[in-house]
């Protein structure tokens, strides 16, 4: 609970509330406006090239229709936390505030556990209020927009708020905890990044194109079928639809969070700290 506490007071500082937090809660609040400003017939063009209509007023009248914006932006939410995660865990080393770190908690297990733990509340926090803030912008643009909120309200409206909170909130820890196993192995915050943002954004599916199975099951993947809840959901803005099942997805999400713990754990105990 020390290493909790004391990692809190770094995540609770304006610049990273602003950064991290602010960058989560602002882009869901942008795509949440450009997707009612849509619904409502408005011209939203998001490649340069003729306006396009990826929501109507129908889909965002649902039971669902409320948080259709949060997981379709899911995968971004996923990079942002992948960001804090590396360059916190990367910044201890070059900094070499590690050293310090480790002379107060001599049990580096205890450490990294309670940093991760801060780490997770964080992002935790995060998508609650990113959540929070997409379904109170869209309440405020439904009428001018001609969505109905009504189902937002029934009783399958607020589970579907639940449903996205949980999965969103996992989907972003599996990059998030891969970035930061990378950080303790290459100690670069810029290397973790650079390569797990490329993964996530970009290279999984370039490689999926030669190689199916990874397509289906890598860490993307999984992500993207576990934030918009399996098969069947219209996947996450830069990623195809999913293909895996809800559970698949759930099992693969934990297999790779703790395989990339006990990288991380490993390489932590057993390196030596000399700056």
């Amino acid at each position: 609970m020390r290493a909790f506490r004391s990692e809190w007071v770094k995540l609770s500082r304006r610049n990273t509330l602003l950064g991290f937090g602010g960058a989560m809660v602002g882009f869901a609040v942008l795509f949440t406006i450009l997707a009612f400003v849509n619904a409502g017939g408005g011209s939203v063009d998001l490649d340069g090239g003729e306006s396009e209509d990826f929501v109507n007023a129908a889909m965002l009248s649902l039971p669902e229709g409320s948080v259709f914006a949060i997981t379709s932006v899911g995968g971004f939410l996923g990079i942002i936390a992948l960001a804090l995660f590396a360059s916190n865990l990367a910044g201890e080393f070059n900094k070499g505030t590690i050293r310090m770190l480790f002379v107060t908690e001599p049990n580096r297990l205890k450490l990294l556990a309670g940093k991760i733990a801060a780490l997770i509340s964080f992002v935790a926090v995060g998508v609650a209020a990113t959540l929070a803030a997409t379904v109170g912008v869209g309440a405020l643009l439904a009428p001018g927009a001609g969505v109905e909120t009504a189902a937002w309200w029934t009783s399958d409206g607020l589970a579907a708020i639940g449903s996205a909170y949980v999965n969103l909130t996992a989907a972003a820890l599996v990059p998030a905890l891969i970035a930061a196993t990378i950080a303790v192995i290459t100690r670069s915050a810029a290397i973790a990044i650079s390569v797990g943002a490329a993964w996530f954004i970009l290279g999984e599916m370039l490689l999926g194109t030669f190689w199916d199975s990874l397509a289906e099951w890598g860490p993307a993947a999984a992500t993207n079928a576990l934030a918009v809840g399996g098969a069947g959901g219209a996947g996450t803005m830069g990623g195809a639809a999913p293909v895996i099942a809800y559970g698949a997805a759930a099992l693969l999400a934990l297999g790779y969070c703790i395989l990339s713990v006990a990288i991380s754990a490993t390489v932590l105990v057993r390196r030596d700290v000399t700056s």
